[in-house]
């Protein structure tokens, strides 16, 4: 029995000596290392707050920035729809004014020709009275020269210049 106590003294000292040597040395790192581990782990909790706090404010300076750009973007919009109205709006008003001045140019048109042809009509008029006038004079003073005596003859162109003095005083 001896020799069993002995082996179950050796059996436990093999057995525990181990978890208590760890034991100790755990009870010993954790006296010596606990505040540079405590230190070490605030540092690195301090780092890990100040890069989520960095992260937050750099994910709302994306959202304002987002939203404004999207503001921007919709008064781009806006804008654009505007200046494609005034755009429309202006090209309306210029065929209008184009189709206005084609309308008067023709109206112009119209009259300038109207009064050309009154004009041309007006002056054929009087070169054929010139022309119908002077072959009835012609063939009177032919039919004079042959059928009439010189008293009459002399008469009738006296008659005759009277006329044509008549004539180009009306004229």
């Amino acid at each position: 029995m001896e020799h069993s106590a002995e082996h179950t003294l050796n059996l436990s000292s093999q057995v525990l000596l181990p978890y208590f040597n760890f034991i100790v040395f755990l009870a010993a790192f954790i006296y010596f290392f606990r505040k540079p581990l405590q230190e070490m782990a605030a540092a690195r909790r301090d780092v890990y707050l100040s890069a989520s706090k960095n992260a937050a404010a750099a994910l709302e300076t994306a959202r304002q920035t987002f939203d404004a750009v999207k503001k921007r973007l919709d008064s781009l919009d806006s804008e654009l729809a505007d200046f494609k109205k005034q755009s429309d709006a202006a090209a309306n008003d210029e065929a209008r004014k184009i189709a206005e001045d084609t309308e008067r140019f023709i109206r112009q048109l119209e009259a300038e020709t109207t009064r050309l042809a009154a004009d041309a009509i007006e002056t054929a008029r009087r070169e054929l009275r010139r022309e119908i006038v002077e072959a009835a004079r012609d063939m009177a003073a032919s039919k004079i020269e042959t059928e009439l005596n010189a008293g009459t003859k002399e008469t009738i162109l006296k008659n005759r210049i009277v006329d044509a003095s008549k004539m180009s005083v009306q004229h």
